[in-house]
């Protein structure tokens, strides 16, 4: 977890493979509807809640218009590397490779936004007025972490 405090601004750093919010489903039994991924979102969005809950103790809930930015990093597919002793190189043709598979970056993006209002870090996600998501791999581009998380960057526009 790494906290970054500028004027009017959060930063909140967190470990651990994204998860998508996922589309509903109608419970069989009844009792409304739920995530169809509800298995691995939950502990992803409670880890989330609890690292920006840890980060924000010091700052009251933001209640006015927000500008916030959103990166995505994702462990690189194990055929992006080599064999044997180039086990840990990753290879020339993948060195650019962006991560299009199924991971939604709107679904991305609730996720996270729905546990930063759980956190209290805002009063809702309707705050958010202008975003920028972007999905990396591991080891492939700067603004990537070293390995799979989140970096969230809120700023609150006066």
């Amino acid at each position: 977890m790494t906290t970054t405090a500028l004027p009017g601004r959060i930063g909140i750093r967190v470990y651990g493979t994204p998860i998508t919010q996922g589309s509903k489903t109608a419970n069989r039994f009844g009792g409304g509807v739920r995530d169809d991924n509800a298995k691995t979102l939950k502990p992803w969005r409670n880890h989330v809640e609890a690292v920006a809950k840890d980060t924000c103790r010091y700052h009251e809930t933001i209640t006015g218009p927000v500008r916030i930015w959103v990166r995505f990093t994702f462990d690189r597919p194990r055929e992006h590397y080599g064999t044997g002793r180039n086990s840990e190189v990753i290879k020339e043709r993948f060195l650019h490779a962006q991560p299009t598979y199924k991971k939604d970056i709107d679904k991305l993006q609730r996720a996270v936004f729905d546990a930063l209002t759980a956190a209290a870090v805002w009063a809702d996600d309707g705050l958010v007025v202008d975003v920028r998501a972007r999905k990396f791999y591991a080891h492939g581009h700067e603004l990537a972490l070293d390995e799979a998380g989140v970096d969230i960057v809120i700023e609150e526009i006066a």
